[in-house]
């Protein structure tokens, strides 16, 4: 037979247990029924704690119009597990553990679960419907606020979370899909304070919207992560964790771009087929490694990241071959000039003297140009010019196998 323990504490502390049975399929707690059914019984006018150990199969169990105290303890009953249908409470805060539920809502302040099986959990839904109600009226940019979500040793189907929330816990569980909608207003941007997800949690799929000022992810395994509408975060911190897929996250989204940011952000690119957002991401992301790096090293990525981007802008290598050119150009013209200053004491300064400098300086630019592609239609046989169309040969090698290669990394499937 089914049956409701309640456990209450008066205002001297002083405990009375109180067993209702033949209840029905639905038993709706409110003041009313808390002073007849239960407080009447044991003589008590006020209670200052209330707990209650449920019996049950298949009830749908309602904390409505409940005003004796702020909190309401929902606990097992010794070793039994019962199976709740459905679970409301609207503006009383819970406090739940070792519980079996097909389908709870919830709209209050507080919300603690712990070893509990919810199948589907909705937080904030009656007060969703209510604005939805109310769209014309004075509710319309009112968003449903509560204090703080904690999950501990939990396992859930369905999570939706429709609120601003100052603080989110997250710990030791099992959630299939946990769809952080917010209060679910066009015009009204929900804020959460702090999303904490941890030790070794698992996630399906995780969809985060509206504000989030802080968010950490440790020693937790996530299958895929989805930007919601009006998506920013503050602060992100992520260490020990795995998340297999992103879709939906842009740079905008976030304050600080840290590294497990730009993965995020790379591999929504990549699942929306931008190659553009997927090779910045790429870029980023080895930017942020390379800036540990220290003495030589340091200088040898930052050429790299001059010189190709460090593989994932392959036309800054364009840039750099323009640049070399006109250095050796400058080089091979000044010592040309050197030698010629050496062998005559002035050079009148005249159109035909500026003819021959120009022509100079154009010859040693095509011959740059072609050392640097490799080729050998100038030719350079005797002292520096020679070893600086050598070098300029060698380096135009390597800046083609870069090119080579930043294209392939920027472009490839």
């Amino acid at each position: 037979m089914d049956s409701l323990l309640f456990e209450i504490k008066d205002n001297k502390d002083e405990l009375h247990r109180v067993v209702v049975s033949d209840m029905g399929s639905i038993l709706t707690i409110n003041d009313d029924f808390m002073t007849k059914q239960v407080m009447a019984r044991k003589g008590i006018e006020k209670i200052k704690y209330c707990s209650i150990k449920p019996n049950v199969e298949n009830l749908t169990l309602v904390i409505r119009n409940y005003t004796l105290t702020d909190t309401i303890y929902i606990e097992s009953f010794w070793d039994v597990r019962s199976d709740i249908n459905i679970f409301q409470s609207i503006g009383t805060n819970i406090h739940m553990t070792e519980q079996k539920i097909q389908h709870m809502q919830v709209d209050c302040a507080s919300v603690f679960a712990a070893d509990c099986s919810v199948e589907k959990m909705e937080i904030g839904i009656f007060s969703v419907v209510n604005q939805y109600k109310n769209l014309s009226g004075a509710q319309e940019n009112i968003a449903y606020k509560m204090d703080k979500l904690e999950l501990r040793d939990m396992n859930v189907g369905i999570l939706d979370l429709y609120a601003e929330c100052k603080y989110i816990n997250v710990q030791r569980s099992r959630i299939n899909e946990f769809n952080n909608n917010g209060n679910m207003l066009k015009n009204v941007t929900s804020t959460v304070g702090w999303i904490n997800i941890w030790q070794n949690t698992h996630i399906g799929k995780l969809s985060i919207g509206n504000k989030i000022e802080k968010m950490t992810v440790d020693d937790t395994s996530i299958d895929k992560v989805v930007a919601r509408a009006k998506l920013y975060i503050d602060t992100l911190k992520i260490k020990d964790s795995n998340i297999e897929n992103a879709y939906g996250f842009e740079k905008k989204q976030f304050n600080d771009l840290t590294y497990d940011i730009w993965e995020w952000i790379g591999k929504s690119a990549d699942n929306s087929r931008n190659v553009r957002g997927r090779a910045e991401a790429n870029y980023q992301m080895a930017k942020l490694l390379y800036k540990t790096e220290k003495g030589t090293d340091k200088f040898m990525s930052s050429l790299f990241d001059f010189c190709a981007g460090y593989g994932y802008k392959p036309f800054r290598i364009i840039r750099t071959s323009g640049i070399m050119v006109l250095v050796n150009t400058f080089m091979f013209s000044f010592i040309k000039f050197v030698e010629i200053l050496s062998k005559m004491w002035a050079i009148p300064l005249n159109g035909e003297s500026f003819c021959k400098g120009a022509t100079i300086v154009w010859n040693y630019f095509l011959i740059s140009i072609t050392a640097l592609a490799g080729q050998n239609s100038f030719e350079l046989r005797e002292g520096l010019p020679y070893w600086l169309s050598v070098i300029e040969y060698l380096l135009g090698v390597v800046l083609f196998a870069m090119f080579v290669n930043a294209l392939y990394a920027r472009y490839k499937e």
